[in-house]
């Protein structure tokens, strides 16, 4: 969920500024249905189905609270997908900013309401682990305190691992090229460890 976080600041927020991503804002929402086997889209992978699994492990008063976050996160997600909705880089429509506005509130929403989601974690767990998203502004990175750098790094090498068949036959495809070596502290995708990216 952490990740989905980083996702959310360094990716969707800038995504939703330039109406040329809009297409590729409205792909994070489409279900891949191939054959009848429904696949959820990435919202749903990342964020909401996350939450429900996390659900399910907590006290039902905090468990309450946290589905009240979850719902409005998702209302919010249905802002962003009613703006953006249709809108393509090759279809030359001209957008009226009131449609940006409503798409950046649903992200505003949509922030407010992971946060919500994200301190009850910490407060009942008591580790105080997972980040919060600072409201927009000049320092909004800085004081988010991690590094969009590494977030970029881990997001292109996980998508080159997909790209070549997962960690196994990754190592394989490594073994064919000049550049596959392995580092330490990664897997044979190139990926660093999970802990250290999360502990930043």
């Amino acid at each position: 969920l952490q990740v989905a976080t980083d996702y959310y600041l360094f990716e969707l927020q800038p995504k939703l500024g330039n109406i040329d991503d809009w297409g590729e804002v409205n792909q994070l929402f489409q279900t891949n249905n191939n054959r009848g086997q429904g696949q959820p889209n990435k919202i749903e992978r990342d964020y909401t189905n996350t939450m429900r699994i996390i659900l399910l492990s907590m006290p039902p008063d905090e468990s309450d609270a946290m589905r009240d976050a979850q719902f409005k996160f998702e209302r919010a997600m249905s802002k962003i997908t009613k703006a953006t909705s249709g809108i393509r880089r090759d279809l030359p429509v001209e957008i009226d900013n009131s449609v940006v506005k409503s798409a950046e509130a649903g992200w505003e929403e949509g922030r407010i309401a992971l946060n919500e989601f994200l301190a009850t974690l910490n407060e009942t767990t008591g580790l105080n682990e997972m980040k919060l998203i600072p409201p927009p502004g000049p320092d909004q990175k800085k004081e988010y305190g991690r590094s969009a750098r590494k977030y970029f790094e881990l997001a292109k090498k996980t998508k080159l691992c997909q790209n070549r068949g997962g960690p196994a036959l990754s190592q394989a495809w490594g073994q064919l090229m000049v550049s596959g070596y392995l580092q330490e502290n990664m897997d044979s995708c190139g990926i660093p460890d999970p802990v250290e990216y999360f502990y930043q």
